[in-house]
């Protein structure tokens, strides 16, 4: 009875709203004209910025949450990055990452050599190689938020040396050792981390792929996303992902779990998953529901249910719509969440 009340406020208040305000902007002369004509402007900054001594990339996103369920309105700029990468003579590459919406400002600086696609290796600041979900860009996740297992348990960006390659047309393997987050760490943080990964799989009507990824090592580099980068200890990681694309739909799910022994303390664990199912309604608008769950270090397990709503109104432009929705008692706010982005 709880929901189905919060359903019907909502239905009459800021999804109404917001949806209608979208609609609007969608179906403007201005962006069907451009759809129509190529976006030649679009295809232009392409052609300028993307070479392969020198590729720039922006990335801004603009996230409105109306404020449901007794929750405050706000307005935020989740991201305005800048990259910078390229190939170079002999094998080198870079890529440079910046966020001035965050803290810190640097994401990425990373230099790597490769041989050929059978061998890379990279040194500097990036993300370590676990999770489907953290491995996509910002910019092509499928909802406004990753996952809160994802956000909460994976390593994210450390300092550290990674190597890896492809095997055949399929398989992928990755593996590094990790230092931390930042250049100067309190302690010994440590972590070395493995992804093996069946990529691009051929079904009969799309792809499939599915991976594996294990972390294990001490300190902030297997505890900082629970407990923060003074964890002191031993850690497990342990994870699973996977993802279908079958014509116009989407199938994709990630499993991970985390084990650790605090140095003067009693073990604890957490863990948690997600489930997406996606169907492309036409090529410029997907629909896609979430089922969330994280069970925090200590706590039990808190579920909630995302639904979402993808349109692209031009090719570097995205609106994404998600509506959060508490199961049983769950801790997350209900919430509705707007994600205007522009992205090249």
């Amino acid at each position: 009875m709880i929901l189905a009340r919060r359903l019907i406020r909502f239905a009459h208040g800021g999804l109404t709203t917001a949806v209608l305000a979208i609609a609007a902007v969608v179906s403007s002369p201005a962006l069907a004209s451009a759809q129509e004509a190529g976006e030649p402007q679009a295809a232009g900054i392409r052609a300028l910025l993307s070479q392969p001594e020198l590729t720039l990339g922006l990335l801004l996103q603009a996230v409105v949450d109306p404020g449901i369920d007794d929750t405050p309105a706000s307005a935020q700029v989740a991201a305005a990055r800048l990259l910078l990468s390229g190939t170079l003579d002999g094998g080198f590459s870079y890529f440079l990452q910046t966020n001035f919406a965050g803290s810190p400002a640097l994401l990425d600086g990373r230099v790597g050599w490769s041989r050929s696609p059978a061998f890379h290796v990279y040194a500097g600041r990036f993300k370590a190689p676990f999770s489907r979900e953290l491995l996509t860009f910002a910019g092509s996740i499928d909802f406004v938020n990753r996952a809160r297992v994802v956000e909460a348990l994976a390593p994210n960006r450390q300092m550290g040396v990674q190597v890896g390659g492809a095997v055949g047309p399929w398989v992928r393997w990755a593996a590094g050792g990790f230092t931390g987050r930042s250049n100067s760490t309190p302690n010994e943080s440590l972590a070395g981390v493995f992804r093996l990964e069946g990529a691009g799989i051929e079904l009969a009507e799309g792809t499939l792929s599915l991976a594996a990824h294990a972390a294990v090592g001490r300190d902030g580099a297997v505890g900082a996303g629970a407990f923060g980068p003074g964890y002191v200890g031993d850690g497990v990681l342990l994870g699973l992902d996977g993802r279908a694309e079958l014509g116009r739909l989407l199938l994709s799910g990630e499993l991970i779990r985390a084990d650790w022994d605090p140095t003067g303390g009693a073990d604890v664990d957490a863990d948690g998953l997600y489930l997406t199912a996606g169907w492309m309604l036409v090529p410029e608008h997907q629909a896609l529901v979430r089922w969330d769950r994280y069970a925090a270090p200590g706590a039990l397990a808190d579920d909630a249910l995302i639904l979402g709503y993808n349109i692209w109104p031009t090719a570097e432009s995205e609106i994404q719509i998600n509506w959060l929705i508490p199961v049983g008692d769950g801790a997350e706010p209900h919430r509705l969440l707007i994600n205007f982005q522009l992205g090249f």
